[in-house]
């Protein structure tokens, strides 16, 4: 083996995360330690010299006497098995693929662990039980989408809501996850989502069908940039567009819960009823409004009125599907 094999071997095996002794590689190349030492000094050289291979494989590190590691590498580079199963317990609880698709990642998420056996045993069930919301392939959608908001550009689908079909024409700016879908934006994340089906911009990309391209690139305008992060502190986990508000509300229960769901909520104080006011900074869309009904008698909207009106405007008409009628009364 001539001395540049030699040396690419030898940092081939420091990739892998292995602490290599001196005394070893002698062994291995039948080789001096002299020759050994001029090899790591080469490596380490090279390291030292490039920036992007000191950032990318870490330095090289001597570990006791004759000890050699590229001890950042793979704290850098590679996955842990922690890392690998936390990924995979997330996918699994999204629903997101189908089966097909939530397979081929399992198996690519399994090659890169190092204990396989032990993430399939903490696998195993939820791979046997699962069942993907998507019937359709999404990651080549996904790449679609990307694609066209990187360049702008406008696409036609055909999408149905309600045994409706149409055929839309919107120029893409996010992409979102939440709540079981991927969705793609295009509009603002303070838009409305609107009960008008032609004027949908909020899209599950599960749903939309014949996708196309049919314009080249046009200049995005600023004010209808979606940011899809703010959406999500502002919507808990129901991704409706809105205008931001500042809601007050009482909350009967571990406040928590609500501080979680919105991470620019507060506590503004313990009231003697032992319930919490809490300040929560959220949206006014329909997501908000469900996720304060599914509180039950947990959650008392102070303000603002029109979220306070609509909560007691739902309740009222649920009661009525069970023969109950109720006479409003002053507020409190």
């Amino acid at each position: 083996m001539n001395g540049q094999k030699r040396i690419l071997k030898i940092f081939t095996q420091l990739l892998s995360g292995t602490t290599l002794l001196k005394k070893d590689l002698m062994e291995e190349y039948q080789k001096q330690g002299s020759t050994i030492q001029r090899d790591i000094g080469i490596i380490e050289e090279v390291l030292d010299e490039n920036d992007y291979s000191s950032s990318h494989f870490g330095t090289l590190k001597r570990e006791g006497k004759g000890g050699y590691q590229l001890s950042d590498h793979l704290r850098k580079n590679v996955l842990s098995d922690d890392e690998l199963l936390a990924i995979l317990k997330i996918l699994f609880a999204s629903r997101a693929f189908n089966g097909k698709e939530m397979t081929e990642l399992i198996d690519k998420f399994h090659t890169l662990s190092t204990d396989k056996k032990r993430i399939r045993q903490f696998i195993a069930n939820e791979e046997l039980y699962y069942q993907g919301v998507s019937k359709v392939d999404l990651l080549e959608r996904i790449n679609f989408m990307c694609d066209a908001i990187s360049n702008n550009r406008t696409i036609e689908f055909e999408y149905t809501r309600r045994g409706e079909t149409q055929i839309f024409r919107r120029t893409p700016n996010a992409l979102q996850f939440s709540d079981l879908y991927f969705f793609m934006m295009s509009a603002s994340h303070t838009a409305q989502d609107d009960a008008d089906f032609s004027a949908l911009n909020k899209f599950r990309i599960n749903n939309m069908v014949n996708l196309r391209i049919v314009s080249s690139p046009k200049k995005s305008l600023y004010k209808d940039r979606c940011e899809t992060g703010a959406l999500r502190n502002q919507t808990a986990h129901l991704p409706f567009l809105g205008n931001p508000i500042t809601m007050i509300i009482d909350f009967y229960h571990d406040p928590v819960y609500v501080l979680d769901r919105f991470p620019d909520s507060k506590i503004i104080r313990e009231n003697e009823d032992d319930s919490y006011r809490i300040e929560v900074h959220a949206n006014d869309g329909y997501g908000v409004k469900m996720w304060m009904l599914s509180q039950g008698d947990m959650v008392k909207v102070i303000s603002p009125k029109h979220m306070k009106e609509y909560v007691i405007q739902d309740m009222r008409d649920t009661l009525k599907y069970y023969g109950y009628e109720t006479v409003p009364q002053e507020d409190s």
